[in-house]
């Protein structure tokens, strides 16, 4: 190649990255960030009526102003309508386990969860999957620990 091809084609990429650079700097992501659905500021109400779905009691779990009463009927509904979690595929979690590892690690997060609560669910959970025993425990301990005491 020889100097004068290599110019032209530095050159090219120069006029081809300062337009996007400075796209990006004028317009930041403002689209982005009107698209992210914003958190509710109240938790999910629980109906006595209808059961609550999986991803209403993750809400409740991860919403800091869930009360203890609250979180304490969430996992009643939890274990009574979405408690046995898929069978392990040999030695492996099914892969819908990392749902409840989320929902374990958010509800040891939520500043109203106290040891009673978090005991509770770990409890009634290894009672409806035996098989999950250890993966159970492994999930309480990092959701302690990301609690930061």
């Amino acid at each position: 190649m020889s100097t004068t091809t290599l110019m032209i084609f530095l050159s090219i990429l120069l006029l081809i990255l300062i337009p996007l650079l400075l796209s990006y700097l004028v317009f930041p992501a403002e689209e982005v960030a009107k698209n992210i659905p914003k958190k509710k500021t109240t938790p999910p109400v629980i109906s006595k009526d209808k059961p609550l779905s999986f991803e209403e009691i993750s809400d409740i779990f991860t919403h800091s102003q869930s009360t203890p009463d609250v979180l304490k009927e969430a996992i009643e509904q939890l274990i009574k309508h979405h408690g046995k979690i898929h069978a392990k595929l040999g030695d492996i979690p099914h892969p819908d386990y990392k749902r409840y590892l989320a929902l374990i690690i958010n509800l040891c997060k939520n500043p109203q969860a106290d040891k009673d609560i978090i005991i509770s669910l770990d409890q009634k959970l290894r009672v409806k999957n035996p098989r999950y025993g250890l993966e159970i425990d492994e999930a309480v301990n990092k959701g302690i620990s990301a609690r930061g005491f």
